[in-house]
């Protein structure tokens, strides 16, 4: 976790909690926070990055596994089969 990560993703959270406004149903704080912070990165670093920092400055710890490279030519020839 990069420190920018969570430097931003606190404040913006502080920020929100502070300007507290209703939201829609269907989009939590959480998610808010997520969102704004994820610009805000991005903003100040000048370039969109992959975004698991601020994601786990949000959410808490993340688990990532890659699938075997050796599964993409099939499954890119079925997908390309399906569309014709």
């Amino acid at each position: 976790l990069g420190s920018s990560a969570a430097l931003v993703t606190s404040l913006v959270g502080a920020l929100l909690h502070y300007y507290h406004r209703p939201t829609p149903e269907d989009v939590t704080l959480e998610t808010q926070i997520h969102n704004l912070a994820q610009i805000c990165h991005c903003h100040a670093q000048g370039k969109i990055g992959s975004g698991f920092d601020v994601s786990s400055a949000c959410y808490g710890p993340h688990l990532y596994r890659r699938f075997p490279k050796c599964l993409l030519p099939d499954l890119l020839s079925q997908l390309d089969h399906e569309e014709q």
